[in-house]
């Protein structure tokens, strides 16, 4: 997938393009609804898919305090856009000075930069230009006499209400993984790059990797049963995401992760680690002995919570929709 980061970067783009706007966080199903409509028109008119989003959040410019927590940033939101078949990415970098851009003005930047704009699809709420000037009326009038096709996306609904990033977020930091699962059209996932850790856990006899992982919204502290992506590869695994009450408190919550079925170095290697389902709250214990004994438990908890038939299903249909070219090992199939 191209990636360009300023509206001038497609003036010499040939084919038609197909445009997609929105901030796409998490890439739910209503963003999903709306990238495949941009995706089915490229390839009738033989054109290119593009999504066009932001970096950072508007509101982490505009008013920082009440600015969500996201879902992905932009490394794996980008990831998910390539996945999901797009073309291209136009990230647009957000400042002081773009948020001054009035909607007749970023019209303007939109019709110099994309000569070979075909057609614009957006979300039911989406609004552009300062203080969201600009909304649908606004961006048809501007599109109708250049030729240009603006289509709107109703939004898609799941269990009487719109999906929405904000409504995932509050899914997730509430622990129900199930829901969030729903309206992501996959299990919630975290991806991070390994860091140098102080490998307790090789003592321990379950040897983890530190992840940093670039996701605001995380799920409440706890040991969790978890499919990971490293490289082309899946493999199962639990995870502890909480602040190691046992060993030595720390003052924000680590994500550790221990693969059941592999034993290489992963350190610096980017894994996206997928949250399956809760095994059990993050608790002291009174040694290492007994911290080592539960571990050997949530092993076992993760191994028969995977195997389960609603686990299994719910994988693969995310391995077959998201990462169709993934190596399952046989003992995780």
């Amino acid at each position: 997938m191209k990636v360009v980061r300023q509206m001038s970067g497609l003036r010499r783009s040939k084919r038609p393009i197909c445009l997609a706007v929105g901030f796409f966080d998490g890439a739910h199903l209503g963003h999903q609804a709306v990238l495949r409509r941009t995706l089915q028109q490229a390839r009738r008119i033989g054109g290119e898919a593009w999504a066009m989003t932001f970096d950072p959040h508007p509101l982490k410019v505009i008013s920082p305090g009440s600015a969500p927590r996201l879902l992905t940033d932009t490394r794996h939101k980008l990831q998910l856009l390539k996945q999901f078949g797009v073309d291209g990415c136009l990230l647009i970098p957000f400042s002081h000075h773009f948020a001054s851009t009035t909607a007749a003005e970023f019209l303007t930047l939109l019709e110099r930069g994309l000569p070979t704009l075909h057609s614009i699809f957006m979300g039911h709420d989406w609004r552009f230009g300062h203080k969201g000037q600009g909304d649908r009326t606004m961006m048809e009038a501007w599109a109708r006499p250049r030729g240009i096709s603006v289509h709107h996306v109703s939004a898609v609904r799941k269990g009487g209400a719109p999906v929405s990033s904000t409504r995932i977020r509050e899914t997730i930091t509430r622990g129900d993984l199930a829901g969030a699962s729903t309206l992501l059209g996959r299990p919630f996932s975290m991806l991070g790059t390994v860091v140098p850790g102080k490998r307790i856990g090789r003592t321990l006899g379950f040897p983890t990797a530190n992840l940093d992982c670039g996701n605001e919204a995380t799920p409440p502290t706890g040991i969790y049963a978890v499919q990971a992506i490293v490289g082309r590869h899946a493999y199962p695994g639990v995870v502890s995401y909480g602040y190691h009450p046992t060993v030595e408190p720390c003052v924000a919550p680590l994500l550790e992760l221990h693969l059941l079925d592999m034993r290489k170095t992963l350190y610096r290697r980017r894994i996206e680690v997928f949250f399956m389902r809760q095994l059990r709250a993050e608790r002291r214990f009174k040694d290492l002995a007994a911290l080592s004994r539960q571990i050997a438990r949530d092993v076992t908890a993760a191994r028969q919570s995977l195997a389960s038939r609603p686990m299994k299903n719910l994988w693969i249909r995310t391995l077959q929709k998201w990462h169709p070219d993934t190596i399952v090992p046989p003992t995780n199939k």
